[in-house]
This record gives structure tokens, C-alpha cells and sequence, in this order.
């Protein structure tokens, strides 16, 4: 298969534009269920904003592959949300356990030695565990947010003044730099994702399973499996394995293949990932334990009130 082909695939409409209509269906209609039943607000706030995740990657996608030549703008309003949702799920799991206050007095309370995984944290100083810890990992997630908004001033200035080079790894453009670097900053803020996650698996699976390895694991392959994705394609394509379509007529050059296949990848794999958090992010577990479904209550209100009550036989 040429690239001509591959350009021929990714830019036909129908098939992208059913996948992220029914992406987007499920995902909205996980949105109205935590309206309609928003029994806990300060978590089920962060829940919507994660399940909004879908639809906001879906159609950013679509958009890009419909309009190459802007494809840039759509990507960095997208990546500007995706650090919005990391922020967002970091205090999800504070107030999912009682909040900021309630958390530190869990943590406080636990063993001294948490095991730190990667012992990277030790490479810095020694995360007490209680309020260090907990700042320190909002701390992480929040450099992630504060890098995504200055970078995304830098590929607008670099990208205006022909220097960013989206995908080329010459050192005289600015690509390469930007990549290392939001390398490290992804990387970080995902091993405070990890280190939250160990410091309280035990309260996310009990009294109450809130399945803790399904959660992160969605937030984590939405943000994260996605970038490594496109950082692979960009690889692939620095290595010259789209330079063909430059000897063509078509309007495409070799790093518009690479922003199409990535942003055609994706428009298939939301409909996966909104099956995922329909299940993971449903709103039924925010419900109090004796909530009666309203289609119950429904129900009793029309039983006629002349059928008699039930009572002790004697």
C-alpha cells in the first residue's frame, strides 16, 4: 500500500464519522445519567469532566482530518484539556475519599515506608506520607497543566515563525526540544498518578470497590497511550516512511500523513474507551445504598390504594 492509498482511507468521512457519533452517544448519554442522578457532586463534577474526555478527543479528531491544513489548532485545544483531566482526576480520587482533610489523616495514619515503585522520589526528597505526600502529587499534576498552556503559547509562536517543525528531529527546529521535555513532564505527573494510586489502593477496594486499576487505567491510556501513539507515527515518519506522497499533487505532505493516521487511530479507538468508561465511570456508584430506582417508585405510587396492607397472620 502507497501513501496515496493511506490518504485515501483516512479521508473518507463515513466510517470515522459513525465511529465518533456512537462514541460520542454513549459518552453523552454517561453525561446525562450523572445529571440526572448527581448524588454526590463534588466527585460526579470530576466524573463529567473525565467522561467529556471522549467526545472532545472524537471530534478534534474528525475535525482535523477534515481540515489538515489547521489540524495544529484542534491539537493543541485538545491537549490543553487532556492536562485539565489529569488535574481533574487527581482530586476525583481526593474527594472520592472524603476530601483533602480526610485524606491527609488516612495517610498520616499509614506505614512510614510506602514503597516507592520507581525510587525516583527519592532522588529528590522523601515523600512523608499525609500532606507532603498529597501536595507533592497535586503539585505533580499541576506542572503538568502550567507546561501544557506554556507550550502551547510556544508551538503557536514557533509554528508562526516556520521554526517548529512538528515531527522533524533537526535540532534547529523546535519539535525535538518540546518533545524531551513534555517527555518528562508527562512522565512525571504519570508517576504521581502511580504513587496516588499506591498510597491508596486499600481505600479505593475497600469497604467499597470503586475498581482502582480500571479507573486510572482509562484516564491513563486516554492521555498517555494516545501521545506515545503519535510520538511512534512522528518517529516513523522522521525515518522517511511517508516522503512519497511529496512527489505528488495531493495537497498532503509527509507530516500531514503522519497528523492523519494519527488522528484517524483515534477516531476508532474513542468508541473503545467510551465503552470503558460507560462501564468504569457509571453513574450507579454514586447512588446512596438505599436509593430506590426511580422506575421502583414509580411503580409503588400506582398500586391502587385500595389493595390491603400485609400484616402479621395470626
Amino acid at each position: 500500500m502507497t501513501t496515496e492509498d493511506a490518504i485515501d482511507i483516512i479521508t473518507s468521512p463515513w466510517l470515522t464519522l459513525t465511529l465518533i457519533t456512537l462514541a460520542c452517544i454513549i459518552s453523552l448519554s454517561d453525561v446525562y445519567q450523572h445529571i440526572q442522578n448527581y448524588h454526590q457532586p463534588e466527585v460526579q463534577k470530576h466524573v463529567i469532566r473525565l467522561l467529556l474526555m471522549v467526545p472532545i478527543y472524537a471530534i478534534q479528531s474528525w475535525l482535523s482530518l477534515r481540515f489538515i491544513q489547521v489540524s495544529l489548532l484542534f491539537e493543541t485545544l485538545r491537549d490543553l484539556y487532556e492536562a485539565f483531566v489529569i488535574m481533574s482526576f487527581v482530586y476525583y480520587i481526593i474527594n472520592l475519599l472524603g476530601g483533602w482533610d480526610s485524606l491527609v489523616k488516612t495517610l498520616a495514619g499509614k506505614p512510614a515506608d510506602l514503597a516507592d515503585i520507581l525510587g525516583i522520589s527519592s532522588l529528590f526528597s522523601d515523600w512523608a506520607l499525609g500532606e507532603e505526600f498529597l501536595f507533592n502529587v497535586e503539585k505533580g499534576a499541576l506542572q503538568y497543566v502550567v507546561f501544557k498552556v506554556a507550550v502551547t503559547v510556544i508551538i503557536c509562536i514557533t509554528e508562526l515563525a516556520g521554526v517548529y517543525g512538528e515531527g522533524s528531529f533537526d535540532f534547529g527546529q523546535a519539535y525535538i526540544y518540546v518533545a524531551i521535555v513534555q517527555n518528562f513532564s508527562q512522565f512525571w505527573a504519570l508517576y504521581c498518578l502511580v504513587m496516588l494510586y499506591q498510597a491508596t489502593q486499600e481505600e479505593l477496594s475497600s469497604p467499597k470497590d470503586w475498581r482502582p486499576v480500571f479507573k486510572f487505567g482509562c484516564v491513563k491510556g486516554v492521555v498517555f497511550f494516545t501521545w506515545w501513539q503519535g510520538f511512534f507515527i512522528f518517529i516513523i515518519q522522521s525515518l522517511g516512511a511517508f516522503d512519497d506522497v511529496n512527489d505528488t499533487d495531493l495537497p498532503w505532505d509527509d507530516a500531514d500523513v503522519a497528523h492523519g493516521i494519527q488522528n484517524y487511530l483515534i477516531c476508532i479507538e474513542m468508541l473503545f474507551f467510551a465503552i470503558a468508561h460507560h462501564y468504569v465511570f457509571s453513574y450507579r456508584e454514586y447512588a446512596p445504598v438505599n436509593d430506590v430506582p426511580k422506575e421502583q417508585k414509580q411503580m409503588e405510587m400506582e398500586i391502587p390504594a385500595t389493595i390491603p396492607q400485609t400484616g402479621n397472620i395470626v
